[in-house]
């Protein structure tokens, strides 16, 4: 215990000292995160070293800790022997002992891969690169862990042994790759991710601790302690940001070491103990998949309907926000902890089925993905019990509207458009609003009667909605070469898309905005007229 508190407070010491080493040439170099006026709303520029910071840190700490643990074993045990005479409870002792060759592979090669993916994720911090660019880095930090021996064959279940075979290397790089980019996208709001970080990497120490993993023990520990230093300039309102290099490096680190050290058990409670660490962040990055999927929008796009963003919305400050997130990532983390020293991996499903029921349950989180898969169900379900019984019955108009986020009133501006497009035999059309400013999401779509032919019998067009130089959204409609003029019918969509412009504004409600909503509906009266 003595090796591990000694790990935690090098690291935390080295950390805060690289932020500040690393701050003012990041500031120079521009290595910053720069507001704007979508997403980024902090008012000023903010140095992006957290990443660079944790990762010196913990390479400098973990391998002189190691060494000192190696060679003053009895030191250090003589020390936890001292503290446990004191203390009315035993607390497990600490030693490294003997290093062994694949040991010192395994953490050379986590050494490599993880420089490789905080240079990737530097590179995307300072100059910006494409998702696909960043992912093909991902990619190639996992295979590096891969090669230096981070795998695992199969698992225990109910006295069964199941092989994962060649299926073994694609489960491995689906982990790795989760673990990254889920941390990485909940990483959206100040201290979440390091408080999140310090939550899982203290929770996989204590059960190496506990497991007797000596040299497991010291890694997750000491990132805990290089955590704990950063988030003292994370912590709201933040002085310096992680950045994609920090995010990406936490989740890796997590996914690694749970493949070290678990998933090589090969049983199920395991398996389910890492996954019950990471379950907050694995739950963000599913909800966001799902809203993203079902409202027609690209699962890579960018949105504020994370879990902080949620809690945001719903009045809670910075803090409590994070206090939040901690608590359910704490609930987990104890479910995943138990589930390990038990040996019950019902533990930790027990553990994230509560966290879904306390999210949802009282609508902080996750309840409006919920209704988008019961109603993609329903539709689903739906549509097989009738068959083809109704084919010969004439196709009906289908709409459908979805209030994603937030609580102005947009579906008086639908109804009016699905009007227009209903009088001028629209075959499809969608309105697709994301105000991230505003904490405003809305996705309507309509279905119309008229049957679709030849490509060259159907045009389609796509306007935006711009409000004050933000793009909050866009209008695509599609119609047959039969309906009136393409010029009427654009120019129709432009006057009435001015008017939900105008009808938008920062201060004062949608609904309590009278004049903007006249304007709206006098432009919606004229089109209909034209």
């Amino acid at each position: 215990m003595t090796l591990i508190l000694a790990s935690l407070i090098f690291s935390a010491a080295l950390t805060w000292l690289m932020v500040r080493i690393y701050w003012p040439i990041a500031e120079k170099i521009g290595l910053v995160d720069n507001p704007d006026k979508t997403r980024k709303l902090h008012q000023t520029a903010i140095p992006l070293v957290g990443g660079i910071s944790v990762c010196t840190a913990i390479s400098i700490v973990i391998p002189i800790m190691l060494y000192v643990g190696h060679s003053a074993s009895t030191f250090f045990t003589a020390c936890d022997q001292a503290i446990n005479g004191i203390l009315p409870w035993e607390l497990p002792t600490t030693s490294v002992g003997h290093i062994r060759r694949v040991d010192l592979k395994e953490l050379v090669g986590l050494l490599i891969a993880g420089v490789f993916l905080l240079g990737v994720g530097v590179l995307d911090d300072w100059k910006g690169i494409r998702g696909r660019h960043k992912l093909i880095g991902q990619f190639i930090a996992a295979t590096i862990l891969m090669l230096f021996g981070y795998q695992f064959e199969g698992v225990q279940f109910a006295g069964f042994e199941i092989k994962f075979g060649v299926f073994a290397g694609i489960l491995i790089y689906m982990w790795i790759l989760a673990a990254i980019n889920s941390v990485n996208l909940l990483d959206g709001a100040d201290g979440i991710a390091s408080t999140i970080g310090i939550i899982m990497s203290g929770s996989m120490g204590v059960m190496m601790l506990f497991q007797g993993k000596g040299i497991d023990s010291v890694v997750m520990f000491s990132i805990t302690g290089a955590l704990i230093a950063f988030l003292t300039f994370n912590f709201p309102p933040a002085k310096v940001y992680l950045g994609d290099a920090g995010s990406m490096l936490i989740g890796f680190l997590l996914a690694a070491m749970a493949i070290r050290s678990t998933f090589k058990q090969s049983s199920l409670f395991a398996f389910m103990a890492p996954v019950a660490l990471l379950a907050i962040p694995f739950i963000d990055t599913g909800a966001a998949i799902i809203r993203r999927r079902l409202t027609g929008r690209s699962v890579f796009s960018v949105d504020r309907g994370h879990l902080h963003h949620a809690l945001l919305e719903k009045g809670y400050s910075p803090v409590a926000s994070l206090v939040w997130v901690a608590l359910f990532c704490l609930i987990t983390a104890v479910g995943g902890v138990m589930a390990l020293l038990q040996r019950d991996s019902e533990i930790a499903l027990a553990s994230i089925g509560l966290v879904i029921i306390m999210m949802a349950g009282a609508r902080l989180f996750g309840f409006a993905e919920i209704k988008l898969v019961s109603r993609k169900a329903y539709g689903l379900g739906r549509s097989m019990l009738r068959g083809g019984r109704n084919s010969a019955q004439p196709k009906q108009i289908k709409e459908s509207t979805f209030h994603v986020q937030g609580d102005r009133d947009w579906t008086a501006c639908w109804n009016a458009l699905c009007d227009y497009a209903k009088q001028n035999n629209f075959i499809d059309m969608t309105m697709d609003l994301n105000a991230p400013w505003i904490h405003e999401a809305f996705h309507a779509k309509m279905q119309g009667t008229e049957k679709v032919r030849e490509s060259n019998y159907v045009w389609s067009s796509s306007v935006p909605l711009v409000f004050r130089d933000r793009i909050f959204g866009k209008i695509d409609f599609s119609c047959s070469k039969d309906s009136r003029s393409h010029h009427e019918i654009i120019a129709d969509i432009l006057n009435i898309t001015r008017a939900i412009e105008e009808s938008l504004d920062e201060e004062t409600p949608l609904d309590d905005a009278p004049e903007s909503n006249n304007k709206l509906e006098a432009a919606l009266s004229d089109s209909s007229e034209t």
